[in-house]
Parts: C-alpha cells; structure tokens; sequence
C-alpha cells in the first residue's frame, strides 16, 4: 500500500512539473516579410522566429498572383545562406485564394545569434503577354539562441600533466625471434624472385608447325563434312606460312602469281621444288577462286602431298633443301 501511495504521488509531482514548464515555455514568434510589384505579392513568413540551434525551422512562401500571370518559385538548393535545406513540400491549394501559389522550407542551422538572416528569396514572374520580371522578397532576421549556458571559462580546464614513463619488461627472446623470421622471410622473398626458374619458351621450326598445322588439319576432316573450300583455305595457309619461314619469302599475302616470281629468285628453291608448288598452289586457287569442289579422295591426296613437300624441303647441313620430293604425289594433289 505505501509502495502503491509513492507511485501515485510521484506521477502527480512529475504532472505538475509538467504543467509548469509548459507555463513557462515561450510563444511562439511569428515574423512575415513581404514586397509587391506588378500585382504579384511575394510573402515569406515563419510561425516562430525564435528558435535554438539545430531546431527546424519552417518557413513558408507564397506568392499571390493574377489568373494571367505564372510564376516560378525558387530552385532547390541544399543551402540557403546559413542553413540547410532539410526538406521542400508544395502546400495545399487554399480554396479562399484559387491563384496563391505556396510551398513551405524546413531549414536548419547551427550558427547562433541575434539576427541570422534566411536570405532574399527571389521568383520570376510572366504576365500574360510573355513579359518576364523578377521579384525579389527582404530578408528575415532570426533570432538563434545557442544551446550551451553560461560563459566559457579556461580556468575550469585542468592543463595536461607532463608524461610519465612506464617501466615495460622487455622480452628480448621474443624481439629477437621476431627479428629472425623477418629475415628468413625477406631471404626466401629474395631468392624467389630473383632465382626463379623461368618457363622454357619453345620455339617450333617452321616444319614443325607445318607439320603440326596439317595433322591438325586432317583430324577435323572437313571434306567428309562438305567444307571443301574450308579445307583447301587452311590447308594454302598451312603451305604458305612454311614457304616463309623456312625460305624468307612473305608469301601469306601474296597472290599466287607474285609468290612464284619470288620462288624463281630464291637461291634455295630448287626448280622442282618451284614447279610443284606452283602445281599445288595452282589446284587451290581453283578450289578457291573457281568453284571446284575435288572429292574427299582428292583432298587427302592434296594433304598428302603437302606434307611430303615439308619433309623433302626440310634444311640439310649446309642449309640448302633436300632435291628428292615426290614430284609424283604433288602433281596427284594438284
């Protein structure tokens, strides 16, 4: 029971004080600028003009107008002299003013003081025959009252004490098995980057990517799948890019025609070599150029003959080519 009078008596205490403290709380200040020009009024106001730093503001601008004339309020902006823009809303049309146009501002602002100025808000106005003008409203001043009471006193402040040393027992044991990982680490980092063994790069001889290329070639078996042309386009290629490596001569890009004059200047280009390559590169342009499709008998004959004509014109000692190619199985390709 008493527990149960205590509450009720502290309840009815915290009431009154309450009660108090809104009876001592300030009205609210209303404060309103305004300027007119052309029958155009612009009106800023604010219901309190008093507030505390860091308390939102809300301010409020209206333009009262003609039915010809169109206005346009101010642009958004995050700041507005010493205060942010917090928020912006359109307010509701006013049915006892159908022309008033009226949005509202939540500013916020952290500077104190007698008279913080919102700064001039400016519109722009269009009569009815298209004439622009502008419109610009005064200022208002508002009061800001700080939030920190009473004056500052350094003398309240105690100064920083000198520093102070503090014993530490050093475990020299650990310091020094710290040290000695650092430097193992550092050494293993070294001799890793700098002796790393380095990945052997292979280079093919131009036979041996000749070779590689046509058994490559063969494994897809393009003619059985009726890609003729594709075939023959490829297996060119694979012939062309040996005859440069191996003799120099940029034949990849050359017409048949200007490749064979190149051949029969070239002192390792045996004539035969020279008429059978002539034979064969001759049979793929008609493959190529003149819509002839060999059977699929023709094209191993062709591959065949290829190949024959890498391993006969393979380097010797002396660098100059084999003089033994199966001039035969060449002109069966061709």
């Amino acid at each position: 029971m008493k527990l149960l009078h205590a509450t009720i008596a502290f309840t009815l205490a915290s009431a009154l004080v309450m009660c108090h403290k809104r009876e001592q709380a300030p009205a609210p200040k209303p404060l309103s600028v305004e300027t007119t020009k052309a029958g155009v009024t612009l009106r800023v106001s604010t219901a309190d003009c008093d507030i505390r730093v860091g308390e939102p503001l809300r301010v409020v601008i209206q333009v009262d107008r003609g039915a010809d004339t169109n206005v346009t309020l101010p642009k958004s902006s995050t700041n507005i002299g010493n205060f942010e823009v917090r928020a912006r809303s359109p307010l509701p049309q006013d049915p006892a003013f159908p022309e008033r146009v009226a949005e509202q501002l939540t500013l916020v602002t952290f500077e104190s003081g007698e008279k913080v100025e919102v700064p001039p808000f400016e519109i722009t106005v269009r009569d009815g025959a298209g004439k622009e003008s502008s419109l610009t409203s005064p200022p208002l001043a508002i009061q800001v009252q700080t939030r920190l009471e009473g004056e500052f006193n350094p003398s309240a402040f105690r100064d920083i004490k000198d520093a102070v040393d503090v014993p530490l027992e050093i475990q020299w044991a650990w310091i020094i098995g710290l040290c000695v990982l650092i430097a193992v680490m550092i050494v293993g980092a070294y001799r890793w980057w700098f002796h790393h063994p380095a990945e052997p790069v292979i280079i093919e001889a131009p036979h041996e990517r000749a070779l590689r290329e046509l058994d490559e070639l063969a494994a897809r078996n393009l003619p059985n799948k009726g890609l003729v042309l594709d075939f023959y386009v490829l297996l060119s290629d694979a012939v062309r890019h040996y005859v440069e490596g191996r003799f120099g001569i940029h034949a990849p890009e050359q017409t048949t025609k200007e490749f064979l004059a190149a051949a029969r200047h070239h002192p390792h280009i045996i004539d035969d070599h020279q008429r059978l390559l002539a034979s064969f590169l001759r049979a793929a342009d008609m493959v190529k150029y003149a819509a002839q499709r060999p059977g699929p008998n023709e094209c191993d004959r062709g591959l065949d003959a290829a190949r024959g004509f890498v391993l006969e014109s393979l380097p010797t000692d002396n660098g100059a080519a084999h003089t033994s190619p199966s001039e035969a199985a060449l002109e069966a390709g061709s």
